[in-house]
């Protein structure tokens, strides 16, 4: 028989984690309000909208930093995408949602990016991982559509796990190619995965851009 404590502990804990990431998938890069993501719904990259001027975004590509600049594509189901776009978020708190800057090497790319504007989420501490480079301006730019992920930490109602799930993160981040991704999806912790990658349903289109395009 559980503690009624403990049994308010998980369920703190469970309706943390689903918020966040009923967060994430509305609007997983994007920065304006969205509605529950599904396949063919409409989302939005950074500042883009779909046909209109591209979001700003920093972002890992085998080992190196590069600035991207994110646009819409109208979403359909039946799309392939081509190559793999990967968030992954850094340690918080489960239960309260506060951030664990003490398991952080350093800030992440996105610290924090309100992409939502619905205040600030746990999951909006994050980094972007690209699995390849993309086309270069004037040298194929824009042909790959690019599908994102979200690398979500495994917590459980256990202080202990959770501690240990933290620590074991900050050991690998920053996670900067999808090798390191890979390798993060493998790493157990107390026999269980360590992250799991969520599958957000969106997808975009993107180019490597200069490091000061966007800036104001």
């Amino acid at each position: 028989m559980q503690h009624p404590k403990t049994l308010v502990a998980v369920t703190a804990s469970v309706l943390m984690v689903g918020a966040i990431l009923t967060s994430c998938s509305r609007n997983p890069v994007g920065s304006s309000p969205a509605t529950a993501i599904s396949p063919g719904s409409q989302m939005s990259m950074g500042n883009a909208t779909a046909g209109g001027p591209p979001g700003y975004e920093s972002a890992y590509v085998n080992g190196t930093t590069v600035r991207i600049n994110a646009i819409e594509v109208n979403q359909n189901p039946t799309q392939k995408a081509q190559a793999d776009f990967y968030e992954v978020v850094y340690p918080f708190d489960p239960v309260t949602g506060q951030e664990l800057p003490n398991y952080w090497p350093g800030l992440p790319q996105c610290g924090p990016c309100d992409h939502q504007h619905n205040s600030i989420m746990p999951d909006d501490f994050h980094d972007h991982v690209l699995d390849s480079q993309p086309g270069n301006p004037d040298h194929g730019a824009y042909n790959a559509l690019w599908h994102v992920y979200l690398i979500m930490l495994n917590y459980t109602a256990s202080a202990t796990h959770n501690a240990d799930v933290n620590a074991a993160l900050k050991s690998l981040l920053p996670v900067k190619s999808e090798d390191a991704v890979n390798a993060l999806l493998a790493t157990q912790v107390d026999g269980l995965p360590l992250a799991n990658k969520i599958d957000t349903y969106f997808c975009f289109i993107c180019d490597v851009v200069s490091q000061n395009a966007g800036a104001h």
